[in-house]
């Protein structure tokens, strides 16, 4: 699948994802197995060898909306957690996945080691990346939004569950169910 989250392409993480390969350890973890729990300080950081991963968050009404999505060769982790602050987020596996991981201590040294000290570039790039997909909940309807990410990464279909698909995109499972129908209906007319 292409990229999913920019910031993998934007900076040059390859020192890092080849230390979690080598030096760490491969952790396989069971459909909806958490990696990151929201209020706890996240331990690991790695790199997702098979599988997928959903970023969640728990809403004022307590139901689970997924706010993102770790793909195989992307790195699972909770950025957050770098200056050992509680996760406001739950990461866990949308499938079974299998992840090379490190434990967070060695990566915030890995960090500064090939960052220099300095990830004002490395904080600018996500924070860019996490800007434009809040700009893009504005300038485009869910429509919009669903053929944008049907046509940039058509495999998410084959991967991630419709309902993961729709909190996604903030619609709810029947509106994107709606949203198909009339866009296959458009397709044979």
């Amino acid at each position: 699948m292409a990229q999913f989250n920019q910031y993998d392409s934007l900076i040059d993480l390859s020192t890092i994802k080849n230390y979690c390969r080598e030096k760490g350890s491969l952790h396989l973890y069971a459909k909806e197995e958490t990696f990151v729990q929201q209020g706890v300080v996240g331990k690991y950081l790695g790199v997702v060898e098979s599988g997928y991963f959903k970023y969640t968050v728990i809403t004022t009404s307590g139901s689970e909306a997924v706010v993102g999505f770790a793909f195989e060769g992307e790195i699972v982790a909770d950025f957050y957690n770098y200056n050992h602050r509680p996760s406001e987020i739950t990461i866990k596996a949308g499938t079974a996945s299998s992840v090379s991981q490190i434990r967070m201590t060695e990566a915030r040294e890995l960090f500064n080691a090939t960052f220099e000290g300095n990830l004002s570039s490395l904080n600018g790039i996500l924070f860019c990346e996490i800007y434009s997909r809040q700009l893009e909940l504005y300038r485009k309807t869910p429509t919009e939004r669903y053929i944008d990410l049907i046509t940039s990464y058509p495999q998410i279909l084959d991967i991630v569950s419709l309902r993961d698909i729709a909190s996604y995109l903030l619609v709810t499972p029947v509106y994107l169910s709606r949203i198909r129908k009339k866009l296959a209906k458009k397709s044979r007319e």
